[in-house]
């Protein structure tokens, strides 16, 4: 009997780094590695605090660093008042870029040169829509004082403004905000797999949940954006309006002037979101498409390579002149 479970577990061992050496081998996996991420009660989820590791996928290599605050970037002297505050997703966050590419990092160092050294308050995180902003403007940014408020849309917001279940349109059309979803079960699963050394690091898990996030999750991915993108949804559509609508009330009331940064939103979306940002008096940067400027993006992953985010910061610097910040 226990020859045959040791015989049974060896070859479940065999099988177990078989597989890992063929996928290594012939299989491309994106998300190898330590989540980024953990559950948080009051916004979802953020960023790991004083965090470090390597990602690596078929198409980069990045070292990615958060600091005390669960943002990206170095550990500030001081706290970060008067500061330039991101809000936005992983091409915000700079997922493809290593530590000091991602566009808000590049805009740090382009002031301190010019002898403007101003606080950046990157709060970017990927896979999430822009509930979060208004949950963390009520709670966490006036502590930052910010000079201005930079917040950057993206295609896949209007989907998982309806999957990740922080906000919801009563019947009236009124914005509610709903209680933070229990920590999932795949969260619970991440937890474990990051503790135990080296695990991460799979390819085989990494695969299994690649797999899960893109059929598991209805959410569209970065690499099927195009210029000809256009989903229409009228609840995911009314419900990413009302929250925009919202962020702009928050900042307006603490008098604190705004940047709009617009990726990959085409068709009618984007007609709508202008014009909320033209009404507001918020310039607004409409970035290049895949289609118009593809060395400006990885050709599988789909953000933004590190010319893509060097051109972001040079045009966000020269909004930010002609908002006379700093």
């Amino acid at each position: 009997m226990g020859r045959n479970i040791l015989l049974l577990l060896g070859s479940l061992l065999l099988v177990t780094v078989l597989s890992e050496f063929l996928v290594r081998m012939f299989v491309p996996v994106r998300m190898v590695g330590s989540s980024f991420t953990v559950y948080d009660p009051i916004l979802g989820k953020r960023l790991k605090n004083n965090f470090t590791t390597i990602r690596k996928t078929p198409e980069f290599t990045i070292k990615f660093s958060t600091n005390s605050y669960s943002h990206r970037g170095p550990e500030p002297e001081s706290f970060p008042t008067q500061s330039i505050l991101f809000l936005g997703d992983s091409f915000t966050m700079g997922y493809g870029v290593t530590d000091g590419e991602e566009f808000p990092a590049i805009i740090r160092s382009k002031l301190s040169e010019q002898n403007q050294p101003i606080p950046i308050v990157n709060t970017g995180m990927g896979a999430n829509g822009n509930g979060r902003w208004i949950k963390f403007l009520h709670t966490e940014a006036k502590a930052y004082k910010p000079r201005v408020v930079i917040i950057q849309l993206m295609a896949n917001d209007f989907s998982d403004n309806i999957h990740e279940r922080l906000f919801e349109l009563s019947t009236d059309n009124q914005l509610t905000e709903l209680p933070v979803p229990p920590i999932e079960t795949i969260r619970v699963v991440q937890n474990v797999v990051d503790k135990i050394p080296g695990l991460a690091n799979s390819h085989l898990l990494g695969l299994a949940y690649q797999t899960f996030k893109e059929f598991g999750q209805r959410s569209i991915s970065p690499a099927t954006i195009t210029a000809d993108t256009d989903y229409i949804s009228i609840d995911s559509d009314e419900l990413t309006y009302r929250i925009l609508d919202e962020v702009i009330s928050i900042c307006r009331q603490e008098n604190w002037p705004m940047l709009a940064i617009s990726v990959g939103i085409r068709g009618q979306r984007a007609v709508e979101i202008i014009r909320q940002l033209r009404a507001a008096d918020i310039p607004t940067i409409t970035t290049p498409g895949r289609d118009e400027r593809p060395d400006l993006f990885y050709e599988i992953d789909g953000h933004w390579n590190p010319a893509g985010h060097a051109l972001i910061a040079e045009l966000v610097l020269s909004e930010l002149a002609s908002l006379r910040i700093p």
